[in-house]
């Protein structure tokens, strides 16, 4: 039990509970009609149980032969049923076991894994009702219960949440709310689901459409800030943690195809309603954290040679409503309002630098595991090692973009449909100086403009390399910062 959280009347008599259940285990016993009699009773007493005491007597009440699917079926069935009338997060939040359940199905061949695809699809469902609804934030000590769920083999947080990174089971080690701990489960739904969806046969390309198409509404159905903090942090990781169920190959189309999902994905049920507002800081760092996704997403379609993906990637970032949110964020905050200019940024790793510049000026930009990570990426030479490349923008690309959204730097509107052959670079920005991996420093580079002469085939397409910047009154127009009350 973590000493910094309040111990719940519950505990002491669950503590030994537990105890006296695998010291019976360790002796070979596999009958705990009694101690499951006693935890039923517990439960009907009490409306909305605590999660600890329902994963304990779901514990007990499961069959002692393994994982099959009709324990699965029962599992889902007991844990839904008596998390009714609970908040939407807790009741999300209950069906953990059952995601570590169903993973060890999933591993098994034929049958099998068509039964386990078929119980995520509900559990996908089940969440996408329920995840609209309210956060939960009190503090859950797992440790304890993982044991119980465990007994039969390695007893740690890797084997019950196998579908998540090193970094997310750090924090249920240390004791994660109820709510994170939704979103958890939610991601592991999603991975689950995509990993279940992977075919013998297909070719590459119907493999990553069908996959993309199946990310996509998985992720617009789960309208949970919790569960995109999961998903972008474990995207932040070199591998996903799927490789248990997947190979090496299957990985990498993976992680592919969840870049183009959540670029693709409009987030615009995080708005200020206010259910919302309680948890500014945390849609800050949620969409922090998104922009460090977009950035390797860019990053890692340049490094395959697809810069019309790359380019894809910043167009969609650049109507993305969270870097409007951000910067207003910013430009709103009292102690800065004065000291902060709006950025003409048109990339992820612009407005990373121009948070950095921000925050070296006194300004808490970045906290809790932001601040971890972008420490990290210090040590890594994350931002000198990132450069505004010079990438061509298809003219009628634009056309079709919400035109309040940029601006032609210097000439104009007519300047930049002249097809005169004049080519802007899309501005450098500040390049952070790493004199210490863990301070703010950065050394001002100007942006610079150079001129390509002429383009002598009139019958090929024209490009024109355009800055684009966020127009002022359109942000107004869409005005959305993260408040509090």
């Amino acid at each position: 039990m973590n000493p910094n959280h309040p111990v719940p009347p519950y505990q002491p008599m669950l503590k030994e509970s537990i105890n006296r259940f695998l010291a019976e285990r360790r002796r070979g016993a596999t009958d705990f009609a009694d101690f499951a009699s006693i935890f039923s009773r517990a439960l009907r007493g009490a409306p909305d149980p605590p999660i600890p005491i329902l994963w304990f007597y779901a514990a007990l009440a499961r069959e002692p032969s393994g994982t099959s699917s009709s324990a699965a079926k029962d599992l889902f069935q007991l844990l839904v049923s008596h998390s009714s009338a609970c908040g939407p997060a807790k009741r999300i939040a209950a069906l953990a076991p059952l995601l570590f359940e169903l993973h060890r199905l999933a591993l098994g061949e034929g049958r099998l894994r068509g039964e386990a695809e078929g119980l995520v699809e509900g559990v996908v469902g089940y969440c996408s009702i329920l995840c609209a609804g309210d956060d939960d934030v009190a503090v859950l000590d797992l440790a304890d219960l993982i044991e119980v769920w465990m007994a039969d083999g390695d007893c740690c947080v890797k084997g019950f949440f196998p579908l998540v990174s090193d970094g997310v089971r750090r924090g249920i080690e240390r004791g994660c709310e109820v709510g994170v701990l939704a979103g958890v489960v939610m991601c592991e739904a999603l991975l689950l689901k995509l990993c279940l969806a992977f075919e013998t046969g297909v070719t590459r390309a119907e493999q990553e459409k069908k996959l993309l198409a199946s990310a996509v509404q998985t992720i617009t159905g789960f309208r949970s800030f919790r569960f995109l903090d999961t998903l972008f942090r474990m995207m932040l990781e070199p591998v996903l943690p799927v490789t248990s169920v997947l190979g090496s190959e299957d990985e990498v189309l993976l992680k592919e195809v969840l870049f183009n999902s959540v670029m693709m994905t409009e987030y615009s049920f995080i708005n200020p309603q206010p259910e919302f507002s309680l948890y500014a800081n945390s849609l800050k760092d949620v969409a922090i954290t998104w922009l460090f996704v977009a950035e390797l997403a860019v990053q890692s379609a340049r490094e395959k040679g697809d810069q019309g993906k790359a380019m894809s990637y910043i167009n969609a970032f650049c109507r993305s409503c969270i870097p409007i949110q951000l910067i207003n964020w910013v430009i709103n905050q009292n102690c800065v309002g004065r000291k902060i200019s709006r950025p003409n940024v048109s990339t992820p790793i612009a407005l990373i630098k121009w948070l950095l510049v921000v925050e070296e000026q006194g300004f808490s930009v970045f906290g809790g595991e932001t601040a971890k990570q972008i420490n990290f990426m210090f040590k890594t030479n994350f931002f000198t090692s990132r450069t505004e490349c010079l990438l061509p923008v298809i003219k009628h690309f634009f056309n079709n973009l919400d035109k309040n959204l940029f601006l032609n730097s210097i000439n104009g509107e007519a300047g930049a449909d002249k097809l005169d052959g004049d080519v802007e670079m899309l501005d450098t920005v500040d390049t952070v100086n790493l004199a210490a991996a863990d301070s703010l420093s950065t050394t001002c580079i100007d942006g610079t403009r150079k001129r390509k002469e002429g383009i002598d085939d009139d019958t090929k397409t024209q490009l024109k390399f355009m800055r684009c910047q966020f127009h002022e009154n359109s942000v107004r127009e869409n005005s959305f910062i993260f408040r509090q009350q």
